[in-house]
């Protein structure tokens, strides 16, 4: 029989794929050791964290009721399954042969025993009661009642309707541990010594230098690779370097300077987060001129938002319209049609609030000046921004201007209304709309004082509501009505990247969580 030669090319270019490092033919080896760069390890006990990096390498230790999946929805992981009766009651099946971590001074090897419902129990009131001094204790603050059901279900019922109770920062953040670990080892040593039942096993902690992990070898979906080791390394350009030299496999944290040039090395892969953090200016809607309406409009329209988007960040931002970003439940680009563009239309609309040139040419009102002073922290990429927003203003006639701040002042200035216009709070997760726009939070994490009675109506609605098509239609149509208020300019939804190793498989950018066995993936080596 004759062969093509087009055929045997084909198939010779399939077979060198199929040996090539980086091939999606290559089938999954089990072995080796992943070294992943982290900026820094403050303590392995869960419960005592509100650090990502932290979590990094606890959701390698423990497991959780729920994990944060790919699509930023939950997944399965402690509990195999869930299901909610009615808005409040939340009952969890816990899986059974899933056992703690043994060979350690808590749990001799063979004498390890198996996770229950008792367990969950104990871990969320430890997380809950007051002297354990836990920082994630207000994510479980809506629950009211955990009940043990039997040895692999419990129930939990709420305040009220929760429908962001399994979201990362929350269930899917609160790892499961065994109070004999706890009791045994005190805090101090629970915190240097963790014994959990996640895919891999502490070997050693040594603080500012390293956190050794090995596979669980019993765990109930094995661990394709048999060791991790987080290698501190504060500096996140030097975690770069590192990557590159062959010393990491992954860099949990790279900044912005970075990505473009690591983007066009084909021995790395990047990862942009799913969701981008919203960056935006707010307006402090009650210090004048800013409590008028037509002024917030104005001054939303008046500069070239997306060209200074594309010249500051280029791939690693897109465009924000609204307080939602992608990846979360709301987002909405059609809101683009309220602030377009529009320099002439800006003047316009200072002209009928009053604003006219004054001799100087800078626009003012009954003798005073339009003058817009917008703080920021110290951050580069947002003081080029809003740089890039002053200058524009200026050649409208507006008296603009920038002042940069420390942290702590800054902070301090926009929770007491010390303001005009400000580079804003960034709530970027589910809860967002509510924390950033809610009466309620006014002064808090609401630093523009903006109060609607409508919009409050419906972010309560909102956060009540446990349907997600239901919820959304509510988001959608509270932020479309805070943005024809105009209480804040958006800016931006600001992208973080993770970089690996070409021959890094199956992986999944963190979430809260760090995915390296879960239901969905098991990363592995390509040696």
């Amino acid at each position: 029989m004759k062969t093509n030669r087009l055929t045997v090319a084909f198939l010779v270019a399939m077979l060198m794929l199929s040996l090539g490092t980086g091939s999606s033919f290559a089938a999954p080896q089990a072995g080796g050791t992943l070294n992943i760069a982290i900026k820094s390890v403050g303590t392995l006990d869960p419960h005592l964290t509100s650090s990502d990096f932290d979590f990094a390498v606890l959701s390698q230790i423990f497991n959780t009721l729920v994990r944060t999946g790919k699509s930023g929805s939950p997944i399965p992981d402690l509990a195999e399954a869930w299901e909610n009766p009615d808005d409040t009651t939340w009952i969890f099946h816990i899986r059974p042969g899933v056992y703690w971590h043994d060979g350690n001074s808590v749990f001799a090897k063979g004498k390890s025993r198996e996770v229950t419902a008792e367990d969950v129990k104990y871990s969320l009131e430890r997380v809950l009661d007051p002297a354990t001094k836990s920082p994630s204790a207000g994510a479980l603050a809506s629950i009211k009642t955990i009940e043990v059901v039997d040895a692999f279900t419990v129930k939990l019922v709420t305040e009220s309707a929760d429908p962001f109770l399994l979201d990362a920062i929350r269930l899917a953040g609160i790892a499961i541990v065994p109070h004999e670990a706890v009791e045994k080892l005190g805090p101090s040593g629970f915190a240097r010594q963790p014994v959990g039942s996640g895919p891999f096993k502490l070997v050693r902690f040594v603080p500012d230098d390293q956190v050794a992990l090995v596979r669980n070898e019993d765990y109930w979906k094995k661990p394709l690779l048999q060791n991790v080791t987080f290698k501190i390394i504060p500096d996140d350009i030097v975690a770069v370097m590192a990557l590159e030299a062959g010393d990491v496999h992954v860099s949990l944290s790279v900044p912005p300077s970075e990505v473009d040039r690591l983007r066009d090395d084909k021995g790395i892969e990047l990862y942009r987060s799913a969701q981008g953090w919203y960056r935006g200016l707010g307006f402090n809607v009650e210090t004048p001129p800013f409590d008028e309406l037509k002024v917030r409009k104005a001054l939303t329209i008046a500069t070239d938002i997306d060209s200074a988007v594309q010249n500051v960040f280029g791939e690693n931002a897109i465009r924000a319209y609204g307080q939602v970003g992608p990846g979360i439940l709301g987002y909405d680009p059609s809101l683009k049609d309220l602030s377009p563009y529009d320099p002439d239309g800006a003047l316009e609309l200072l002209k009928a609030a009053g604003f006219t040139p004054g001799t100087d040419g800078v626009l003012q009102r009954d003798g005073k000046k339009l003058t817009v002073d917008i703080k920021t922290m110290n951050e580069p990429a947002r003081v080029k921004m809003v740089t890039i927003m002053v200058t524009q203003m200026r050649k409208l006639g507006i008296d603009a201007k920038i002042s940069t701040q420390e942290v702590g002042t800054w902070v301090a200035d926009l929770q007491s209304g010390n303001t005009g216009l400000f580079m804003d709070f960034a709530y970027s997760g589910p809860t967002g709309l509510h924390a950033m726009f809610h009466s309620d939070n006014a002064g808090i994490s609401n630093a523009h004082f903006y109060k609607n009675p409508a919009v409050d109506a419906l972010l309560d609605k909102g956060s009540v509501t446990i349907d997600p098509e239901a919820r959304e239609a509510i988001w959608l149509e509270a932020q479309r009505q805070i943005m024809e208020d105009a209480p804040i300019i958006p800016l931006y939804f600001e992208f973080g990247y993770t970089a690996c190793d070409a021959r890094v498989n199956d992986f999944i950018p963190q979430q809260w969580n760090l995915n390296l066995v879960s239901d969905e993936n098991n990363v592995w080596l390509n040696r």
